[in-house]
């Protein structure tokens, strides 16, 4: 076979894949067995065989190792980034299904202060910290960036928590889900803006940008979000139906992931991340009789696709470049201020809503991890080279330790 044929890089791509599968399950058993989320194992696992490890030394028959580094912006080959993206849209898909919208509507004036007062100081402080440690100015990309990435608070990981310290039903509990869904939507809808931001800043050569432009930017964007999100749920019992002509339930199931992959790429044409379409669809379907059917269909899918998510998130870590001393020293500052954003970010607006200081604390804690929407957004900044490898490094960095911190705390 040469190398650059068809056959070379399928086969290249099937060993990968297969590699993939057995180290994250090996890296997600070891850590859940001390008590960290398996997201962290996956991760980690990534960074291990990725090609900045072991995954660049060379093999017989593979001259550059078996997972080569494909450029200095694509760690990993496009066929293998195409799967990690299908396993990011899977990701969100069903976190957008999982989305309790009785619950969240039920604690929306609460979960939504909190949510709100959380996502903002984390936005501010995160992009700060580009201002004064990386010297960006406050309305440039890579400021955005790392003020998107301080905002978007794990739902999975928090709810892994609550359930398992039996904390679920609490008033905490709740209100801290509650705030953790609005606060991943507020992420989500600031993406989208901070894209058309970027975007436009391009097309204009880096010129800067009025208060007016702005404005239109996010009007666009979240009035897109707002729109299809609306008409999702309105329409949510026409959708079901129309999913329920494929009669069987793997049909349907199969066919609504179809709908949320032909969002995300609408979505995507209109300048927003694929993502956003992707959880728009979950989040239409969730209120539907066929929601749990969904996603107990869909299950499998998501075990194949999204610990390899994880794991091309961790291949793409330069370890050399996130064991610099300034990234490391960078990377903890940034952490440092993202825990200490959310946890007076939406401890102080609990006390207000009529928590008592134990209580309050409580909520800001659990809206400390941050974890795949994190993750993903890191990913789009690389992707796009809006973010280098250090800034990655820090981004990374700062998910990991929240992730650690979450479990005992």
């Amino acid at each position: 076979m040469e190398d650059g044929s068809i056959t070379f890089i399928m086969t290249n791509l099937v060993l990968q894949i297969g590699i993939i599968i057995f180290v994250v399950r090996a890296g997600g058993y070891l850590v859940k067995k001390i008590g960290i989320p398996p997201v962290l194992g996956e991760l980690l696992a990534g960074v291990v065989i990725g090609p900045y490890a072991l995954g660049g030394i060379p093999l017989p028959g593979f001259s550059e190792g078996l997972f080569p580094l494909f450029s200095e912006t694509l760690a990993v080959s496009p066929e293998l980034y195409a799967f990690s993206t299908v396993a990011s849209i899977i990701l969100l898909f069903a976190s957008g299904l999982e989305t309790d919208l009785g619950l969240f509507l039920k604690y929306s004036v609460a979960g939504g202060v909190i949510g709100l007062s959380g996502a903002l100081f984390s936005f501010v402080l995160g992009d700060l910290c580009a201002v004064f440690l990386l010297h960006h100015g406050f309305m440039h990309p890579v400021s955005l960036f790392f003020g998107i990435l301080s905002t978007a608070t794990s739902v999975g990981i928090t709810a892994r928590i609550l359930s398992d310290k039996k904390k679920m039903d609490s008033p905490e509990g709740v209100t801290t889900l509650a705030a953790a869904v609005f606060d991943d939507v507020l992420g989500i809808v600031l993406l989208a803006i901070v894209l058309g931001i970027v975007t436009v800043m391009e097309s204009s050569s880096g010129g800067s940008l009025d208060g007016k432009v702005i404005g239109l930017i996010a009007l666009k964007a979240f009035g897109i979000w707002l729109g299809f999100t609306i008409l999702g749920l309105v329409f949510s019992k026409q959708i079901a139906g129309f999913l329920k002509l494929f009669k069987h339930s793997y049909d349907f199931s199969i066919a609504a992931l179809g709908i949320g992959l032909l969002l995300a790429g609408v979505f995507e044409k209109q300048g927003l991340a694929m993502i956003i379409g992707a959880y728009v669809t979950g989040l239409s379907i969730s209120k539907t009789d066929i929601a749990a059917v969904i996603q107990e269909r869909i299950h499998g899918l998501y075990e194949f696709f999204v610990p390899l998510f994880f794991c091309v998130m961790g291949m793409m870590v330069n370890v050399g470049e996130m064991l610099n001393m300034q990234v490391l020293v960078i990377g903890l500052i940034y952490t440092i201020v993202a825990v200490l954003a959310k946890v007076l970010g939406c401890g102080i607006p609990a006390l207000s809503l009529g928590f008592n200081i134990k209580g309050a604390v409580r909520i800001g804690v659990g809206m400390v991890p941050r974890g795949e929407v994190a993750l993903i957004i890191a990913g789009i900044g690389l992707s796009a080279g809006i973010l280098n490898q250090q800034m990655f490094g820090i981004t990374i960095l700062m998910t990991l330790i929240t992730t650690v911190l979450a479990a005992p705390l």
